[in-house]
C-alpha cells in the first residue's frame, strides 16, 4: 500500500510540473500511470481490476460535460481517471469531490490575485446568457483568445485532493 501512494504522488507532483510549465499533461504520463495502477490493482484479482476501471472511469464520464465546456481541461480529466484507476471508485469519487472544493480555493485566491472578480461574474453571465439564448453549449472559456489571467491550474485541485485522500484520509 505505502508503495502505491509514493507511485500515485509521484505521478501527481510531475504532472503539476508538466502543467505548471505548459498547460498540459502529457499522455505518456496518463498511460504510465493507468499501467502502474492496473498492476497495482490486478494484485486484489478480479475486485480489483473492477475497481481499477470504476475509479478511472468515473471521472470521465461524471465530467466530459464540463470539458466538452471547457470548464475543465482534458489532462485534468485524465489525471483524475488516473488517480481514480489507483484509488477506486469510492476513494477516487472522494478525490474529485475534493478536487473542485480545492479548486474553488485556487479559483477564490486568484480572483483576489488579478483583481478580476467582477469582470469573471460578467464573464460568466455572459456565457450564461448565450448557452440560454442559443441553446447550445459552447466553450466557456478558450485561453487562447481569452488569456490566462481566468484560469488555474487544476492539477494543483487534484494534487491537494490525491495527497489528502492518500496521506490524511
Amino acid at each position: 500500500m505505502q508503495i502505491l501512494k509514493i507511485f500515485l504522488s509521484c505521478i501527481i507532483i510531475i504532472a503539476v510540473i508538466y502543467d505548471m510549465r505548459s498547460y498540459t499533461i502529457p499522455n505518456s504520463l496518463i498511460l504510465l500511470s493507468y499501467a502502474l495502477a492496473f498492476l497495482c490493482r490486478a494484485r486484489l484479482g478480479w475486485l480489483g481490476i473492477a475497481g481499477f476501471f470504476a475509479g478511472a472511469l468515473f471521472p470521465i464520464v461524471s465530467l466530459i460535460l464540463l470539458q466538452r465546456a471547457g470548464v475543465i481541461g482534458g489532462g485534468d480529466i485524465k489525471l483524475l481517471s488516473a488517480a481514480g484507476g489507483f484509488l477506486g471508485i469510492r476513494r477516487g469519487m472522494l478525490c474529485v469531490l475534493l478536487s473542485f472544493f480545492f479548486g474553488a480555493v485556487l479559483s477564490l485566491v486568484s480572483l483576489l490575485r488579478h483583481k478580476n472578480g467582477r469582470a469573471r461574474i460578467d464573464f460568466f453571465l455572459n456565457y450564461v446568457q448565450t448557452v440560454v439564448r442559443t441553446g447550445k453549449l459552447t466553450p466557456y472559456y478558450q485561453p487562447a483568445e481569452n488569456g490566462y489571467s481566468g484560469t488555474i491550474h487544476f492539477s494543483i485541485a487534484v494534487m491537494l485532493a490525491v495527497c489528502s485522500v492518500l496521506w490524511l484520509l
